[in-house]
This record gives structure tokens, sequence and C-alpha cells, in this order.
């Protein structure tokens, strides 16, 4: 599993669908290698639900996302982690990996299938970590070009090395 962040959201309206792009964390870029996103569409009010968790912004009433975080922290159970874990093109497949206790008052996992966007609007909330099946990221991934910081030529050799291991077989 690759850990990533949410680097942007686009919203859009109409019929044109938002898009949520995630990046992997420096620190999985170990080998050198250039990080990668991923980018997954969804609606306009999943993107702007994801957003509102964002910025922590909170309206006159829950929405359904407010709502599930109250009823388990009510429960005493908390989202451990989201795992965006298959992709049939162009659908993506995740799960919310919950902490609850049992009757024994042992914590358990749980995992519960669930929409990548409502995954990620839970995630957002409960401040839990997201983390992308590498054979999702290898399958749907694309590089990720940084905007943060600017390209030293260190990293267009570290790029370029990289490039010349590839073969076809890695695609």
């Amino acid at each position: 599993m690759i850990r990533v962040d949410i680097e942007t959201i686009i919203m859009a309206s109409g019929p044109v669908p938002s898009l949520i792009v995630l990046r992997e964390r420096c620190g999985n870029a170990g080998t050198g290698a250039p990080l990668r996103s991923l980018s997954i569409q969804t609606g306009s009010f999943e993107a702007a639900s994801i957003s509102r968790g964002i910025d922590n912004s909170q309206g006159g009433r829950p929405i359904t996302h407010d709502l599930f975080i109250d009823t388990l922290g009510k429960l005493d159970a908390k989202i451990e982690r989201v795992e965006v874990n298959h992709v049939d093109a162009p659908v993506f497949f995740a799960r919310l990996v919950l902490a609850a206790p049992d009757a024994e008052g042992k914590t358990r996992e749980v995992a519960i299938d669930a929409r990548p966007s409502d995954a990620l609007a839970l995630a957002v909330r409960a401040n839990a970590p997201i983390y992308v099946e590498d054979d999702v990221m290898n399958r749907a991934g694309t590089v990720s070009l940084r905007t943060d910081t600017e390209t030293s030529e260190d990293e267009l050799k570290q790029f370029d090395q990289f490039v010349q291991t590839l073969s076809p077989d890695d695609f």
C-alpha cells in the first residue's frame, strides 16, 4: 500500500465530472523515482463534501459524512484508514477500515466497502490516513508534477536515469 495525500480538488459543474487528485507522499519515493498521482473522477457534490471536510467548515446542520463521523464517535469506533483498493476503469473501489471495540473490549478492525469519494470525505473529517493499493497506482497512476518546488537539474537527471531503467515489460 502507498500512503497518499489529497493534492488537489478540481471542481466542475454540469455534466463534467469533478476530479480528486491523490499524490504519494515523499517518503514513498525512496528509489529516486518521481512521485506519482492518481486522479479519481467524482460528482460535484461529492467533491464539495471532501473540500468542506478539508476546510473543516460547518454548516447549520450536519451532512451525511458529518453524521457518520459523529455516529462512529458515539460507538467508540474510529476510522483507522481509507484504502483505494481496486480499479475497473473508469470505476475505482475503496474501503473504510474501522477500529471498534468488541464485546470483550478488545479493538478489532472492520473493513467496509465504500465509494472513494465517500471514503475520502470521511478520511479528511477523521484525519485518517489514505492509502492506494500498489496495483491500482501502477495501473492508473501518473507521474505527479509538483508545482510547489522548482525542478532542479539533479531531479531531471534522476528522472532520466529512472526512465532509462524501464523496459516494455514494466507497462
